[in-house]
């Protein structure tokens, strides 16, 4: 069902590679000052560039952006940035201690995010994407991938074991991560590829809801703008990531409150202990190994919280994170909306548990909430009945690299 389209990506000097992508997770303003200020063939002076000459005509926001179009072309100039002759799909490769992926990088069209052929699960915020579109708008580039699962395909994964055993295009090693890329440019490749993705029954958006959302809209404009729109203009796609549901890895979102002193101890034990099976344990065991299964970490003390008994046998309320806000949040704290609550804190993927437990000893946090991962079968069962997950409840690996493989829409 997805249109895929080869493209002619950017990649970086092979030689360089490592030297210029960038991890966008956790990346703040003064750290990519920081690292622009070190580097400079780093992928970061096309994200937050150097101005430096203030007096120039316009905005501070129009000058940098005017300053990462200059950037890019001077990356590309002086090779740098490479863009390839040729229009391909890619095979891209993360592999560390944790994790290991295998997926196709191409790009997606945007009528089948619109059309709901690619499903979503998330709901996304207008003011988050104005700042991506203006991005794109002034830019160009479009260069962080929207990650998207499909149920696994013999045929996919045949592909994929065969052109991986081939020499890559690009090999590099970041922070104990391997990371690899493989050119597929056989015109009967790339046909097979495209052919098997448009008879897939569905697909599914598992990170990236905003940069599609965006990628949409700008699409949709430029559509109106072009008198002569034919519909295979770059304009009408996005950088997607596609990954077999088997390999993706869902990291949960765990829960941790600062109450501001506003709480009874004494209280809160009583209403846990009252409507669930509380059970004392090892600080170590705060992570579940189960669903139904929630960690509670308070006063110096750690509990499990045991929701198995309360399944409704419906996929969307019977998630953990949905029971832990109808059951626990909100009812005992009055959190009603956990996107606003300025008292609820959310911090997901691979965590470090004793940071965590010193956080809350240490009175940062008063108590946290420890979660099981979301199943991808429940996400896919709630996407394809049209609802969406709750906030902060699923955090996916992999998460990209900046100015690996960028789309350039011109």
């Amino acid at each position: 069902m997805p249109i895929i389209k080869p493209f002619k990506a950017i990649l970086p000097n092979s030689a360089q590679a490592k030297d210029i992508v960038i991890a966008l997770e956790n990346l703040t303003i003064s750290s990519a000052k920081e690292i622009g200020g070190l580097n400079p063939i780093s992928f970061v002076h096309l994200l937050v560039p150097k101005i430096e000459n203030y007096y120039l005509r316009g905005s501070k926001q129009e000058l940098a952006f005017q300053k990462i179009v200059e950037n890019f072309d001077d990356f590309k100039a002086k090779e740098i940035l490479l863009k390839d002759q040729k229009p391909a799909i890619y095979i891209y490769e993360f592999k560390n201690k944790d994790f290991n992926f295998k997926g196709f990088w191409t790009i997606s069209s945007i009528d089948d995010y619109l059309n709901n052929n690619i499903k979503k699960h998330e709901l996304t915020r207008k003011e988050r994407e104005k700042g991506l579109i203006e991005y794109l708008q002034q830019t160009g580039i479009d260069a962080n991938p929207v990650l998207i699962t499909y149920q696994n395909n013999t045929a996919l994964y045949d592909i994929i074991k065969t052109e991986t055993e081939k020499p890559t295009a690009i090999s590099f090693t970041l922070d104990n991560t391997l990371h690899q890329v493989w050119r597929l440019d056989e015109d009967d490749l790339m046909a097979k590829v495209t052919a098997i993705f448009k008879e897939m029954p569905n697909t599914y958006i598992a990170d990236g809801h905003h940069r599609a959302a965006a990628a949409s809209t700008y699409g949709i404009e430029r559509r109106k703008l072009n008198l002569k729109h034919r519909g295979n203009e770059e304009y009408n796609f996005f950088s997607s990531v596609y990954i077999s549901a088997n390999q993706l890895a869902i990291l949960p979102f765990h829960r941790f409150l600062k109450l501001n002193g506003d709480f009874d101890k004494q209280q809160i034990l009583a209403f846990l202990k009252k409507q669930f099976n509380l059970m004392a344990i090892d600080k170590t065991n705060l992570i579940p190994k189960d669903r139904g299964l929630i960690g509670f970490y308070f006063d110096g003390t750690a509990y499990q919280i045991d929701l198995t008994p309360l399944s409704k046998h419906d996929v969307l309320e019977d998630l953990d994170v949905s029971l832990l806000q109808n059951l626990i949040l909100d009812p005992l704290f009055e959190i009603k909306n956990p996107r606003e609550d300025s008292r609820l804190n959310f911090l997901g993927g691979n965590i470090d548990l004793k940071h965590c437990i010193k956080q809350i000893d240490d009175g940062i946090f008063d108590l946290a909430f420890f979660l099981y991962p979301v199943m991808i079968e429940d996400l896919m069962a709630i996407a394809d009945l049209g609802e969406t997950m709750p906030p902060k409840s699923t955090w996916f690996e992999p998460k990209f690299l900046a100015g690996l493989i960028t789309h350039e829409i011109d």
